[in-house]
């Protein structure tokens, strides 16, 4: 769909053009969009959607979901910038943004209140082991994966960034319980947004989780599936271990183990060309870095103008390199809570880190090349299309 401004008019909105004498508006009929004058359809009228000429410009849909998340997120940060309290900080909400506002179709799976409760419990489930739970740093991390897992499997959500909301807490030993809430509250906003983009395009519509296995097949496909989690849950682990014995924390930073999951999958595209896979993170991490260089050290800027820039530059990259892949946008704004003692190694901590998660995703998973349609329909999400236009 496409949006038009009209200059000679006095109002401005989705769909609705006025001045003092006359109202255009646009609706639909039998999925064609046209122009009514004063409720009633206009004869001689084109359709807005292809309605040009002078006094008017055209703005496409995507267009304006990638500016409503831009605002978004600087929002976050700016409330970071007020409050001074980095634990407010939840980066997915990029990538779930890209995947449920910018992509033609939401790469994950599950009902709206799943898509809100999945991150929240998560965000909630790494506070509370961080608090209470005396593990070590890798017990913990793959404690959190287990159990958002089982949330996952319970809600009947694939929203498999919350696994990033659970062990981005552990990672940044975040243990306030604003983080839980600040997760709730950007998820919602997530939600009702996807709400009102499904009354402009209902191609774009959550779509709900499906068990299509027949009965006589369901015990082989649950075996299959643990078997695969049991399998991510080892690479997650064994990659864990590595990191930590060698301090190079964000090897396991959250995004990349949802990138991980993600490149699991038999219906990811960037499975067909890894390399681009882990330049996108690389250039991802770079390009945060120095812009959170820049505009706080050198220029002593706000966060929200840093957020702006690392976010646009993650959108130019898609552009450029004619891929979309949600992780490289939280993987843009992770920088702002990576300790100085990792900030300028962070760039390669995030290719070390997703060269190794992506190579295992490739070997571990190789057989999901042959038989995909047993993990496709017990949870592997649709292919997310190119980010364009």
């Amino acid at each position: 769909m496409r949006v038009y401004w009209l200059r000679n008019f006095s109002r401005r909105a989705f769909g609705r053009f006025a001045d003092d004498k006359l109202v255009l508006t646009c609706r639909r009929d039998h999925d064609v969009w046209y122009v009514a004058k004063n409720g009633e359809k206009s004869e001689g009228a084109k359709t807005v959607l292809s309605m040009k000429g002078e006094g008017a410009f055209e703005m496409s849909l995507k267009t304006w979901t990638q500016i409503i998340t831009l605002i978004l997120i600087m929002a976050l940060f700016a409330m970071v910038d007020i409050s001074a309290e980095k634990e407010i900080l939840f980066p997915e909400i990029a990538a779930l943004a890209l995947g449920f506002w910018i992509m033609e179709k939401p790469p994950w799976r599950g009902s709206r209140l799943a898509v809100w409760l999945s991150p929240t419990l998560a965000a909630l489930t790494g506070v509370v082991l961080l608090r209470y739970v005396p593990l070590p740093t890798i017990g913990l991390v793959g404690s959190a994966f287990v159990i958002v897992v089982l949330q996952l499997k319970l809600l009947r959500s694939e929203v498999f960034p919350s696994i990033s909301a659970a062990i981005l807490a552990i990672i940044t030993h975040a243990t306030s319980w604003l983080y839980p809430l600040s997760v709730g509250i950007l998820m919602a906003i997530i939600v009702l947004g996807k709400i009102f983009l499904d009354k402009f395009d209902e191609k774009r519509a959550l779509t709900g989780y499906s068990d299509t296995i027949d009965d006589s097949e369901k015990g082989n496909g649950l075996l299959l599936e643990l078997f695969y989690w049991i399998k991510v849950l080892s690479g997650v682990l064994l990659i864990s271990a590595v990191a930590l014995r060698y301090n190079f924390l964000f090897m396991i930073a959250p995004p990349l183990i949802v990138a991980f999951v993600e490149l699991s999958r038999p219906e990811q595209p960037l499975r067909r060309t890894p390399a681009k896979g882990v330049l996108l993170l690389f250039l991802a991490a770079c390009s945060g870095v120095l812009w959170f260089y820049l505009i706080t050290d050198v220029l002593h800027g706000p966060l929200w103008l840093f957020s702006g820039l690392a976010l646009g530059t993650v959108l130019c990259l898609y552009r450029f390199l004619k891929a979309s892949f949600p992780p490289v946008a939280a993987i843009a704004l992770l920088p702002v809570l990576v300790p100085d003692l990792h900030f300028w190694k962070y760039p390669l901590h995030v290719l070390t880190g997703s060269a190794l998660f992506i190579l295992m995703g490739l070997v571990f998973f190789r057989e999901v090349e042959q038989k995909p349609a047993v993990l496709a329909e017990r949870g592997g999400p649709k292919a997310p299309g190119p980010i364009t236009g």
